[in-house]
């Protein structure tokens, strides 16, 4: 059996949006990016036991925004799913509206609690972000903010 150490970390808008301008659809799941586990590790969402989700350690915040001059927030259904190597979907993660996702970038105590999921996402796997907007739109990546909490596993 593999021997394994882990340690948190955090998935960000260039880890997990592809495109600079992804178009949005309304009510349609799009993919916004995907986020493939690296040889010799894995990979699971969320940090901290499962005590309770108001005593999670982990974290996540994520806020998506049009490409306007002044961007404004896009409401909508983000989606965290396990993918295999091959783009089959293999397991749903987690969904959450963007109203419970966007409440503070700075204070961790008013983000949504995240503990570690129980499902590891190993090695070629891909942990893939998707978002049903509720309209039509071109998100901006670079408005995008993404802070996702995760367990890394380093196999030997």
């Amino acid at each position: 059996m593999a021997v394994m150490e882990k340690y948190s970390s955090t998935l960000t808008a260039s880890d997990l949006i592809d495109s600079d301008l992804p178009a949005v659809l309304a009510g349609i799941p799009v993919k916004l990016g995907e986020y493939q586990v690296q040889a010799g590790e894995e990979l699971a969402i969320g940090y901290g036991p499962f005590a309770g989700q108001s005593d999670a350690i982990g974290r996540v915040y994520m806020q998506f925004k049009d490409d306007t001059a002044t961007p404004v927030l896009e409401p909508g259904l983000v989606r965290l799913s396990v993918w295999s190597p091959q783009n089959r979907p293999l397991v749903v993660l987690g969904e959450w509206r963007t109203e419970a996702l966007n409440t503070s970038a700075t204070d961790r105590t008013q983000q949504l609690p995240l503990s570690e999921n129980q499902v590891n996402i190993r090695e070629d796997q891909k942990l893939v972000l998707e978002f049903i907007s509720d309209a039509a739109d071109i998100l901006t990546k670079s408005a995008c903010t993404i802070a996702l909490d995760v367990t890394r596993y380093v196999v030997r």
